[in-house]
This record gives C-alpha cells, structure tokens and sequence, in this order.
C-alpha cells in the first residue's frame, strides 16, 4: 500500500497558515510501514479538488484529505469529491438532527449554512465527529481488481486528531503487515558536523539500517527505527539506543518528546535540589522554560530579570567596581549574577546569564553574540563564554539552552 496526502484549503497556500494536519497524517503512515509519495496542497476549488485527486488516484492505494468540509460556500470537497469519483451527494436527517443539538446545546440557533455538512456520499462510509459539526468520510473506490481508499477529514486540527484516533489508525493498525517503531536520541552542546563525525563508526556497523540525523537551535537529533511486532522492534531499538548514548556519552541528553527543561527538572526533583536565576539578555525566557514544566514549583524558586545596571546592582548584589571594571557582559558578572541569585533566593544552584543579543550593542571586543553563562552551587561556580550566530530570537534561545545544559552537567556529575 502506498499513500498520498491532499490538503485543501486556499489559505494554506498564503503565508499565514501552515499545514500541520499533513505531519500528523504522515505520523501515522510511518507508524504502520506505509511509504507516503506525494502530499498537494490545493486551493478551494472543485475543479482543481477533483483532478488532484483523480491523478493522485491512478498511482496510490491510499488517499487522505482534510479540509473543505466547513458550512461555508469555499467549502467544496465533498461537491469536487463526488464528481471525480462519479458519488451522489444525499442529505442525512440523522446527521442534521445531531449538527442542530450540538448547537442547541449551547443555546444556540444552528445558522442555515449548516445544514450543507449533512450531505454524505450515498452508499459510503461516514464517520461521526463528537468534536465538531463535520462528519468524516470513509470512500471505497473500484479500480479495476482492486479498492483504492479515500478517507475525507475536517481541517480543523482538534477535529482530525479525533479522526485519526478513532477511525484511521485501527483501520491502519488492521490493514497493515508491518509496524514501524522509532526512536529519537537528543543531543546538545554538539555541532551536528561534531555529530556526524562521531557516528562514523555507528553507520559503518550498521549500513543500509535507517538513520537520520536533525540540528535545531542547539539541539541535534539521531531518529532511527525498527520494523515489525513490539516485541521484535524494541530490543532493536533499545541496543541502538545505548550504541548511542555510548558514542556520545553526557551529550546524550533525552529521547523523544523529552526536553532540555523537562529533564533538568526531573534531575532537580531526583536530587532534592532547587534553582534560581539571574537574567540579562534573555529577558526571563530561562526562569520561563523552566516553569514550562508542570510541577516546577517543587523546584523552581524564583528568578530576577537583571536587565539594566541598576537591577544587576539592587536586585542580585553585584559589586560595583566589578561592574565598573570588567562590564555588564563578562565572566565576573555571570558569575556574581549566578552566586547573588542563589543567595537571593537561598537555592542549591543559581543561574547568571549576560550578553549582548543584537542586533545592536556589539563591540569589536565583544561582538553580538557574546554571553557568558555562570551556574554556581554552594561548593563551585563553573562559567562558560559562548559566541553565538543568529537573530536576537535565536541568540536568546542559544543562550537559555546552554545554560540549562550547564545545570544538567552539573546534576549528573555530583551524583
């Protein structure tokens, strides 16, 4: 079996909206082993609708597309889906009935433009929507000796998640021979060149095996995979896994949907430890990913944005002449910053991070980018200067992932 992707919508064509649907589509594709060829994004039209879908039907089994199912008049999948595939469209009374309750239900009036999403394709499949008005389709089309599938999904991502969860993924799970299993390792404090060159021997001993390797904003990430039961495919993946953290060691820092914040915390939570910080360029986005994490406040215990001079001065306690001498942006002040913030708040660790993000501010001594990160516990302070390319978004963000790096190292070593 092999797919393909169709979504609908003319906005998505724009630049202000992106197609999200089609990851969380794919997403399950790659679970149950079914390649997917194409993906089209097509505008609201039918006539433009219809002919996607009858090329993109000569060459795949599976076909899945979202959106154009809303009351509207753009709203035209069902209408272009009907006349490429030779469908009649009927009214369903029961489906009415359910669209004019749901809004009943909230002491509404259903507006008449609603009634359109009670037409259903006679004969074929529908599927309920318990999270929206649009019902979803479930298409059986003859070719030949074989049955090609279309299912037709609301483009409201709330709304097809449903979908996915209740309708496609058992029909997948049920027409599939084969699962796919993954597996993500993460890194920081890595290039992905220093990256590569690590898994040289990796790939050498693993060849023809899949492996894909990602760099984003100062985390690099190894997927790899396994194919066939549970049982086959994670012994697999967990020899692969601990080949890796091996070629990388503390690099290695999570797997998955962890995150860098997540797993300082649990390392804070797991030693009894508390945090605070002491903020400059960042603007308070490192006390902010922290408290991202639910239950954070067993750990976090607070934090300064110690922007300008003043603050560096009455907020964490820095000396003056310190200031005077060396700058807002050096090692002595991240590292007063860190000590004072801790004290402050009378934390195990205290976090200082100054710099300069640009795109202004930078001098031929310490150019945009420079920052200097201090994390300071009651027996050591350890300071890091960095030199960091990108937007000020980019600089922060650098600069907060380093630091929490930082935190982790340190956790990790005093165990």
């Amino acid at each position: 079996m092999n797919a393909a992707i169709i979504a609908v919508g003319s906005e998505l064509l724009g630049s202000s909206r992106l197609d999200t649907n089609s990851l969380s589509i794919t997403l399950l594709l790659e679970r149950y082993g079914i390649p997917l060829d194409q993906k089209a994004v097509v505008a609201d039209s039918a006539e433009k609708i219809a002919r996607e879908l009858r090329s993109l039907l000569e060459l795949h089994d599976l076909i899945v597309m979202t959106g154009g199912l809303g009351p509207t008049d753009d709203d035209v999948t069902k209408e272009a889906v009907a006349a490429a595939l030779g469908l009649q469209l009927v009214d369903d009374a029961d489906i009415l009935a359910n669209i004019e309750q749901k809004f009943t239900s909230r002491g509404l009036r259903m507006p008449a433009p609603n009634r359109r999403q009670a037409s259903v394709f006679s004969g074929q499949q529908t599927l309920a929507n318990p999270r929206g008005t649009a019902p979803g389709f479930h298409l059986a089309v003859s070719a030949g000796a074989s049955v090609r599938h279309v299912w037709i999904f609301p483009g409201v991502p709330f709304e097809l998640e449903g979908f996915l969860e209740a309708d496609f993924e058992p029909w997948l799970k049920g027409n599939s021979s084969q699962s796919v299993y993954r597996r993500v390792i993460k890194l920081t404090g890595l290039s992905e060149s220093a990256a590569e060159e690590k898994l040289g021997p990796f790939y050498r001993r693993h060849e023809g095996e899949p492996v894909t390797i990602l760099s984003s904003h100062g985390e690099i990430q190894i997927h790899i995979q396994a194919v066939g039961t549970a049982d086959e495919a994670y012994p697999e993946l967990v020899t692969r896994e601990q080949e890796l953290r091996e070629i990388f060691g503390d690099a290695a820092y999570g797997l998955d949907d962890d995150t860098l914040e997540a797993v300082v915390g649990r390392l804070l939570v797991s030693s009894g430890s508390t945090i605070s910080t002491a903020e400059s360029c960042t603007g308070g986005l490192l006390a902010s990913r922290l408290t991202d994490v639910s239950g954070s406040s067993s750990y976090f215990l607070g934090g300064a944005i110690a922007y300008s001079r003043q603050a560096k001065l009455f907020l964490i306690g820095i000396d003056p002449a310190v200031l005077d001498h060396e700058g807002e942006v050096s090692e002595p002040v991240a590292i007063q910053m860190a000590q004072g913030v801790r004290r402050r708040f009378s934390t195990t660790y205290g976090v200082g991070i100054t710099g300069i993000a640009g795109p202004t501010g930078g001098t031929a001594s310490k150019p945009v980018g420079t920052v200097h990160v201090a994390v300071a516990d009651q027996k050591e302070v350890r300071h890091k200067r960095y030199l960091f390319a990108g937007s000020r978004e980019l600089i922060k963000h650098y600069s907060t992932q380093m630091a929490l790096n930082m935190v982790r190292l340190m956790l990790i070593r005093q165990r």
